[in-house]
């Protein structure tokens, strides 16, 4: 079961271990070599991978220069103990870029069984590596970010989930306000595969760098109604929604907006928010008839999702949240379905 992660700026992809959590952010370092990565749960030892260009890092001479956009590449293996740690290392010279991978863990634990089997996936997993074309990278990113927005949304679920169970209706508000946000910003790039017939996502509404300039959500509403996602009248619910929404985020102390009108304020979201999903449900089968964009592979979006892309999507979740209490159990065992 596997997961894809691709370098921040689309230079490479590399296929992982759904159980494997990316250590970077979590721990609040930078997205920058050496991108680091360990088991979620009972960890062991730390997987490190880094890319450097050849005016950053001379390139041995003995190692031969490989093609770009292709796996399996040929790696150089050694060893560098010492100090209390033992220190498998690899690498790769990929046209101009130099590939460095290292397995690390404790000496004293150099007879696990846990240590042969990790050591195992670190091979599998660099059988994947890939340097990736300028072509490629457009492509790798793109549909990195779609993942990411995907497991984002997902996420948020629980959340809301959270809420409901402390009967905090700002929250519910708040939250459910999101996923309309994230249910027509998924619809219009669908639509928009639709339209152009063209598998290509238009990423800048699925995700925003700080630097980038916001596309805010009554924008959102207006290019749904454009696109004839949505009809004049759920668009002047949501304006209005999002009005009354304002004013309790904003104006709830200096207005005579009623805790009371709070609540019913939430019902009237949830309740536009499952008529928004259900347009977006419609243009993904649409899209799944038409053979075009997102859907338009061979999986049925109706169909039960397997065991392997739910542990991807816990996977994704996990590394959303970065919360304990919040973390989701990878499945490792040998069932092919599991309830979602």
């Amino acid at each position: 079961m596997i997961k894809h992660f691709t370098h921040p700026e689309g230079k490479f992809i590399i296929a992982l271990p759904v159980e494997w959590q990316y250590k970077n952010v979590a721990v609040g370092e930078k997205e920058e070599p050496p991108f680091s990565f360990e088991l979620y749960e009972e960890t062991v030892g730390c997987f490190q991978i880094s890319i450097y260009h050849e005016n950053e890092k001379s390139i041995p001479k003995n190692l031969k220069k490989q093609k770009c956009n292709k796996d399996n590449l040929n790696f150089f293996q050694t060893r560098m103990d010492g100090g209390g740690f033992n220190m498998h290392l690899f690498y790769a010279v990929v046209e101009d870029h130099l590939f460095m991978a290292k397995y690390i863990y404790q000496t004293k634990d150099e007879k696990l069984e846990k240590i042969s089997e990790e050591l195992v996936k670190v091979k599998k997993a660099l059988q994947t590596l890939q340097l990736l074309s300028s072509e490629r990278k457009v492509e790798a990113i793109a549909i990195d970010k779609y993942e990411k927005f995907m497991s984002s949304l997902a996420a948020s679920f629980d959340l809301l989930h959270i809420a409901y169970k402390n009967k905090s209706e700002i929250e519910i508000i708040i939250i459910t306000a999101n996923q309309i946000d994230a249910y027509l910003r998924l619809a219009i790039v669908m639509k928009k595969q639709l339209i152009s017939n063209t598998n290509e996502i238009d990423i800048k509404l699925l995700y925003q760098e700080e630097n980038d300039k916001p596309i805010f959500e009554r924008h959102i509403y207006k290019l749904a109604k454009e696109l004839v996602i949505i009809n004049q009248d759920i668009f002047d619910r949501l304006e209005y929604l999002y009005s009354d929404r304002n004013r309790m985020v904003h104006r709830y102390i200096i207005s005579d907006l009623k805790t009371r009108d709070i609540g019913e304020l939430s019902i009237e979201y949830v309740l536009i928010c499952e008529e928004i999903r259900l347009i977006l449900a419609s243009i993904e089968d649409d899209q799944f008839n038409k053979q075009i964009g997102i859907y338009g592979g061979k999986r049925n979006p109706k169909e039960e999702h397997s065991k392997e892309s739910i542990n991807f999507l816990h996977s994704q979740v996990n590394d959303k949240h970065l919360v304990a209490s919040l973390q989701r159990k990878i499945d490792l065992s040998s069932n092919d379905k599991l309830d979602t």
